[in-house]
């Protein structure tokens, strides 16, 4: 391909806007912004630093929500300053602070316009700021080809870890006779539960604002919700009416749920059905009966269950549980006796291993009960009474749905009917009234099924060498296999009724057949009349025009040149209107014995569900892992969910995604002779554990991934796995094992299904808090030695990482 032309046309995202501008633009700030980006109402949006920087690629701002944009651009060559000239890491070779450097944007040979996409204009403009290639004649850099971008030697550059993804690049403007913005009038703006000030929904909610209008060269990050409240109750409103109409827009903070399991689970029980996975254990329940009493028991498993442990794959337990939900009691299955860990040999008297197959192993179990700290138990009953509110509120409403129209009033009980529309076609404009089809109220849930939600009495684990996958001086950690009621993780379905919609549309059918004639020669007029409307509604932010400028040229902003549109919203349809209701004569039917042709009987499903979650033993006597199960037990809920948007948090200055801190707790368990034993002498205990032999308590967690390599992550991937200490510290915990192994990476995100995840959006966790603690005693008093920790803790964090202090 021939080199760029001096003006040019693409098409992209907003994304890949600012891909295309961090690709192309050097950028020098010292006194004043040299380059910035404005809304359509001349509001200026800048990068803004103290020195010269060379920015690079961003990835998709709206992590959580669909982005369907167009950016037309046409831009002619100024300035002549050569950007590849310019050593960014050299200090010695940045122009002096009085020189006007104007950075030349695409600054190409003069040829006739001609349209690429997006990715050609980013590897290209992106080699060329690393002078990827070079004219022989003068040594300078020049433009390379598609072809050469596409190289193997380009492409080691594109991907390389030192690209900057994440960053605050608007700028907020204030009335030059303004109030200055302190400390004591700043006023709060959304946050999520962790409380950290500085949270926006996207990168777009972040900006660079002078708290003192005439000191343009001191600029503060802050967020627009943050500065919308300011700007209105100090009356500072007319020098950003777009960015404040923008944070009024902005979405609440909210949980984003990890994917759910359902569907993996479902397609992996018609795999093991098939014969495709799995491998049934041996049993003999002939002429045994359905157990009532063991949830667990062989003859409750349809064929081909249970299957052998470990014998295909399981799904990742990521949801929460409740305290006061947790298993009160685990049978631990462990042939290879690897509970009996021992400081002479971290495995104790475990069998040795030699490849032997589950089914070649006696099973030998043991019981364990789950164990909660102090707090742990107040949490537990907290969280108890806090569902107990919610369930009253969930009879309230099914008393409701018993009589629909109890706090009705008289006409509108004559007006209520329970059913659903068939939509009409999502096309804006008048249209005839939509069929509302009328159907009686659906039976009682099926009596055999089982809530989800409630506590979990019995659960099963399994251990095997084959799985283990760490030995520290503390523990020995496995991938284990976590049985539970199946309700406990895939909702049970099969409890709903079901009305065949395919029988009601030939129902429907029929009856309009009755009542208008076979041709519609009897339909009466007011459903041929088009009284209703759809309307296509917009949800979320609309589209916003934002121009690329120089500072000097904010009042003539009447060009299109230099602009690119973002939208990011939704939209759906809405009809407002009359509808015709036509009751269905079609029944309801039982999922499990349908007596519809187009419905199958729902296949037999296992009572339970095993899940792949973190076992972690301790050595004889040592206490790290009671003390870490306490912790667990004492961290704020927010610590363990992902939170939409990105925070802000000193002493870092870019956004970070708010994800979960640390693994989910799945309980803390220890052997129930502990239990029975709680009232014998310590003579009677010694004598009785001799004879036992030692079984380590079981700290059961969430798997979060393997261990990072700091050397193998991104600029932004080191900026969030440092990002975990400074929360940790925020939330008033001091970790005490600053180390590689204690900070774990898994693909992401972690809301979409594990086929789609990938390491260019991973997602990171904190773990090992044998040694954490937090920054205030019992008495609410910091602790003497928690601001030395936290000192030491920040500053090992970023020497490993290689950021802040100890960046290059």
């Amino acid at each position: 391909m021939m080199p760029f032309c001096g003006s040019f046309s693409a098409f992209v995202t907003p994304a890949e806007f600012f891909l295309l501008i961090n690709a192309s633009v050097a950028l020098l700030v010292e006194d004043l912004p040299s380059t910035i980006f404005s809304t359509s109402a001349a509001i200026p949006l800048t990068f803004t630093s103290r020195f010269y920087c060379s920015v690079t690629v961003f990835p998709d701002f709206f992590f959580y929500r669909s982005c369907v944009s167009v950016f037309v651009m046409s831009v002619q060559p100024v300035g002549t300053n050569d950007v590849s000239a310019m050593d960014v890491d050299n200090p010695s070779r940045r122009p002096p602070s009085s020189t006007k450097v104007v950075p030349p944007l695409f600054n190409f040979p003069k040829e006739e316009p001609r349209t690429f996409t997006a990715k050609d204009l980013i590897a290209i403009l992106s080699l060329y700021n690393a002078s990827f290639k070079r004219d022989e004649a003068s040594g300078e850099s020049r433009m390379p080809t598609q072809a050469e971008a596409s190289s193997s030697e380009a492409l080691k550059i594109l991907n390389g870890t030192s690209s900057r993804k994440r960053m605050v690049f608007r700028y907020w403007p204030r009335d030059p006779k303004g109030k200055n913005i302190t400390p004591a009038n700043t006023l709060p703006g959304k946050t999520a539960p962790n409380g950290l000030q500085l949270w926006g929904a996207t990168i777009f909610d972040f900006y660079r604002v002078n708290r003192m209008p005439d000191v343009t060269s001191l600029s503060t990050i802050t967020t627009g919700s943050k500065l919308m409240k300011w700007m209105k109750a100090n009356g500072e409103i007319d020098y950003a009416k777009d960015e404040i109409a923008w944070a009024e827009m902005e979405e609440d903070p909210k949980v984003i749920e990890p994917w759910s399991p359902d569907a993996q689970i479902q397609e992996m029980e018609e795999n093991v059905r098939q014969g495709k996975a799995g491998t049934s254990m041996p049993k003999d329940t002939k002429g045994k009966k359905v157990s009532t009493e063991c949830l667990f028991d062989p003859a409750n498993y349809p064929s081909p269950w249970p299957l052998v442990p470990f014998s295909h794959e399981t799904e990742r337990l990521t949801s929460i549980i409740d305290l006061n939900h947790l298993p009160k009691k685990l049978v631990v299955h462990d042939p290879w006796n690897l509970l009996v860990v021992q400081s002479e040999n971290v495995f104790g008297r475990a069998k040795p291993y030699n490849g032997e197959e589950w089914t070649s192993m006696e099973d030998v179990t043991h019981i364990y009960r789950l164990q909660l700290s102090t707090h742990g138990v107040k949490r537990a009953k907290a969280e108890a009474e806090e569902r107990s509110k919610a369930q009253k509120i969930e009879v309230h409403i099914d008393e409701l749905k018993d009589d629909p129209l109890k706090e009705l009033s008289s006409v509108e009980k004559e007006t209520a009917l329970e059913g659903y529309l068939i939509r009409p076609p999502a096309i804006p404009g008048p249209v005839e009234p939509p069929i509302f089809v009328v159907h009686g109220p659906p039976p009682r849930p099926h009596p055999s099924a089982c809530k989800a939600g409630v506590p979990i009495e019995e659960a099963h684990l399994y251990l095997s060498p084959k799985h283990a996958i760490g030995v520290g001086n503390h523990s020995v950690v496995y991938q284990a296999e976590w049985e539970l009621p199946r309700a406990a993780v895939v909702p049970p379905s099969s409890a709903d009724y079901i009305l065949c919609e395919q029988c009601v549309d030939a129902d429907i059918a029929r009856i309009i057949r009755e009542e208008d004639g076979e041709h519609g020669e009897r339909k009466d007029q007011k459903w041929m009349e088009k009284s209703g409307e759809v309307k296509i509604v917009p949800e979320g932010r609309p589209s916003v025009v934002f121009h690329v400028v120089e500072r000097e040229n904010l009042d003539k902003l009447d060009s299109e040149e230099g602009q690119f549109e973002t939208q990011d919203c939704t939209y759906r349809a809405e009809y407002i209107g009359p509808v015709r209701p036509i009751r269905t004569t079609v029944e309801w039917q039982d999922p499990v014995n349908p007596t519809c042709p187009h419905l199958r009987p729902l296949p037999e499903i296992p009572p339970t569900v095993r899940m792949r979650v973190i076992g972690k033993l301790s050595l004889k006597h040592d206490e790290h892992l009671v003390r870490e199960a306490a912790n667990y037990e004492s961290f704020e809920k927010h610590m363990f969910q992902h939170w939409s948007g990105f925070n802000v948090l000193p002493p870092m200055h870019d956004p970070i995604p708010v994800g979960a801190l640390v693994p989910q707790f799945y309980g803390y368990y220890v052997p129930e002779s502990e239990f029975d034993d709680e009232d014998e002498d310590e003579e009677n205990m010694e004598g009785n554990d001799e004879d036992l032999g030692y079984l380590s308590p079981i700290l059961l967690l969430e798997d979060c991934g393997s261990p990072v390599d700091p050397k193998e992550l991104t600029y932004d991937q080191k900026n969030e796995a440092l990002s975990l200490i400074y929360r940790f510290h925020c939330a008033g915990w001091a970790h005490g094992s600053i180390y590689p192994r204690n900070i774990v990476i898994q693909p992401g995100p972690i809301s979409a299904p594990p086929s789609l995840r990938s390491n260019e959006d991973p997602s990171f966790r904190l773990i090992d808090f044998g040694r954490s603690y937090q920054c205030k005693d019992e008495h609410g008093h910091v602790r003497p030695d928690w601001r030395g920790d936290r000192c030491h803790e920040e500053s090992s964090v970023e020497k490993l990482f290689g950021m802040g202090l100890y960046s290059d």
